[in-house]
């Protein structure tokens, strides 16, 4: 294994959601849905998510649904009536059927789904909630209706074919994707304000991901790829049902952070024997999480030592370097680390 995927995978090991955590999410996930398909008219329900889709890193709220059939509520629909009625009978049907086990337990309606708060916090203080989204069968087109509590109307989109998409098969090629869209999370969210959404990563990797790879190689094609896309078009969505997804910043900024961290990987890939080159380059696209060498004058190793408070950061002949003998930098510790 060379240095670039060792730092990976060390990289992922910082991010990986516990296998308790997991555990309980997906219990939380089964109790919400368990007494979700005893509502009247439910025809089936699904998960969605990255907790579903294996690529979750902090996000460990689990996604999931049920499905009505608009046979048994002909006055639901785009049509006809919004979902504010059906979801707040939803959300009083799980309130009565989960507050035995979880005496604690609160509900808010969003814009998509009811989200369950638990109030039961685990080993490790995270609290994981549950989000349910209560979508109506289509009697044309692909997908489902969701709800859209702002306009109080429905959404066409398609989960479960979302899903579908990101389990498929060969077994190899999801796993490797799965740890791709979680560097490229991880990524993400290393700018004070994330430009991608997560589901924008997971469908831009479907494009990118469609053959066998190495995690490295395919993460630097992730990112050039994705660059190139964007500088195109927005996203599509991946089953052809909603429109293109939206992005959280301007696009020529999202274009320029892609292209340079596309540009980094393939810089540690050329050095992939020189373990400083690659935690230098590396250090630049995971910002706070892979340290730069000890002898580095990077940015990044600067936000670092300085993080650190500036241990080892030393004023020589008028230039800030880090590991130097000369006077000690200015103490500061408002410099964030994770912010660009």
């Amino acid at each position: 294994m060379g240095h670039t995927a060792r730092i990976l995978d060390e990289v992922r090991g910082q991010i990986a959601p516990s296998d308790e955590t997991l555990k309980a999410v997906r219990e939380r996930r089964g109790d919400v849905l368990d007494v979700a398909k005893q509502f009247p008219g439910v025809l089936r329900t699904y998960f969605s998510g990255s907790v579903a889709h294996g690529t979750a890193n902090d996000d460990t709220d689990a996604d999931c649904g049920v499905v009505l059939d608009r046979r048994s509520y002909p006055d639901l629909g785009p049509d006809v009536d919004g979902p504010s009625d059906v979801l707040e009978k939803m959300r009083v049907h799980l309130r009565d059927g989960l507050s035995a086990k979880y005496p604690d337990i609160s509900f808010r309606i969003t814009k998509r789904a009811i989200e369950v708060s638990f109030k039961s916090p685990l080993a490790d203080e995270s609290d994981p909630k549950v989000d349910l989204i209560v979508a109506l069968t289509r009697s044309t087109g692909d997908g489902l209706w969701i709800p859209n509590t702002k306009t109080d109307g429905w959404d066409a989109s398609h989960p479960e074919k979302h899903t579908e998409l990101l389990v498929d098969k060969p077994k190899s090629r999801r796993v490797t994707r799965a740890r791709i869209i979680r560097l490229g999370k991880c990524w993400n969210k290393t700018f004070t304000s994330p430009g991608l959404i997560s589901f924008n990563i997971e469908a831009l990797s479907l494009e990118s991901v469609t053959e066998e790879t190495e995690v490295p190689t395919g993460l630097a094609e992730f990112f050039e790829y994705a660059g190139a896309e964007l500088k195109k078009r927005l996203t599509p969505d991946p089953a052809g049902v909603s429109g293109s997804i939206k992005l959280l910043e301007d696009r020529e900024l999202v274009v320029g952070r892609l292209e340079r961290a596309g540009s980094a990987v393939r810089e540690a890939l050329d050095n992939d024997d020189d373990e400083d080159k690659v935690r230098e380059a590396l250090s630049r696209v995971f910002r706070g999480v892979v340290q730069p060498p000890a002898d580095s004058n990077s940015k990044e190793a600067l936000a670092a030592a300085l993080t650190r408070g500036n241990q080892g950061v030393s004023l020589v002949g008028g230039t800030i370097t880090v590991g130097g003998t000369g006077a000690r930098a200015k103490d500061t510790r408002s410099y964030g680390a994770a912010g660009r």
